[in-house]
């Protein structure tokens, strides 16, 4: 069953229904709880910027293609350097060992990033055996910069997903809180206003959806 409070929803109810409220709030206010139409309106705010939600959730999703190409293309130079130092140094084992040749690894954040951290090493470690196979200063300068790049878009992504969460927490404690508030309201007008003016209160309330009716027995 479809829940007939969204954030559209409400913050269209809640402009309508402040609207509606101002000739009348001297008769509401003093039945109402202390502050109530400044919380509406607060509430109406957030729901109306719901789309800074959607938003966030598209820059994380951006940001999660370019981490996918800054993987794919450091996993491709891991394999490039490691191909090379298989065949430029085919019997020294321990080159092989420090450069992680024949090593299985999947093109993942963190097994890309461990990968160009291990391959830096082995060149800082063996740096003539490393110029002699024609990587240079360049190729790990360029390798740092991957690591750099890969853990800054990790790190910003995570801080995006938390942003995300708390915007879309706050959305759904607003919703909430004006489904309550406003059903209220129209309470409070079938109370203290006459019934012609009290009506339109509670014509403004989201109708409350249809249940399914329950197919007739066979006879």
């Amino acid at each position: 069953m479809p829940n007939r409070w969204d954030a559209e929803t409400a913050a269209r109810v809640a402009e309508q229904m402040l609207e509606l409220a101002k000739p009348h709030v001297a008769k509401l206010e003093g039945r109402l709880p202390a502050g109530f139409f400044d919380s509406l309106k607060t509430d109406a705010a957030i729901t109306r910027t719901r789309g800074d939600v959607a938003a966030s959730r598209s820059t994380r999703k951006a940001a999660t293609v370019s981490q996918d190409q800054a993987v794919a293309e450091g996993a491709a130079l891991v394999s490039t350097i490691r191909e090379l130092v298989r065949r430029g140094a085919p019997k020294d084992k321990q080159l092989w060992k420090a450069f992680g040749v024949g090593s299985r690894f999947t093109p993942s954040v963190g097994t890309v990033s461990s990968a160009l951290k291990g391959i830096i090493a082995a060149a800082n470690n063996f740096p003539s055996q490393t110029q002699a196979l024609g990587v240079l200063a360049a190729d790990v300068t360029r390798m740092q910069t991957y690591v750099a790049s890969i853990s800054s878009i990790d790190a910003d992504q995570e801080a995006k997903k938390q942003t995300s969460k708390q915007a879309t927490a706050q959305l759904k404690a607003a919703v909430e809180r004006l489904s309550g508030n406003l059903s209220l309201l129209a309470s409070i007008a079938r109370l203290a206003l006459p019934a012609e003016d009290a009506r339109v209160f509670e014509a403004a309330l989201p109708a409350s959806p249809k249940a399914k009716k329950k197919a007739a027995p066979p006879a």
